[in-house]
């Protein structure tokens, strides 16, 4: 099992909220490192990019994660 982002809409709701990948960061205490590699479809990382992503966009994991088998 494979998790991914929804970058697309992740990229959508930063824009619409005028959220820079360091505001994440720094919102959800992780590293602006850990943010770029999640939306660069690098991986997911740290347990902790997923709820800072969705803390900073107000948008729930089931809206940004896709699992793939």
């Amino acid at each position: 099992m494979k998790l991914k982002l929804d970058t697309k809409k992740i990229y959508f709701a930063m824009a619409e909220r005028g959220i820079t990948a360091t505001e994440i960061a720094k919102q959800g205490s992780v590293s602006k490192q850990a943010v770029s590699n999640a939306l660069n479809g690098n991986r997911v990382g740290k347990i902790k990019v997923v709820p800072a992503i969705c803390k900073a966009l107000d948008l729930s994991a089931k809206d940004i994660v896709i699992i793939e088998d």
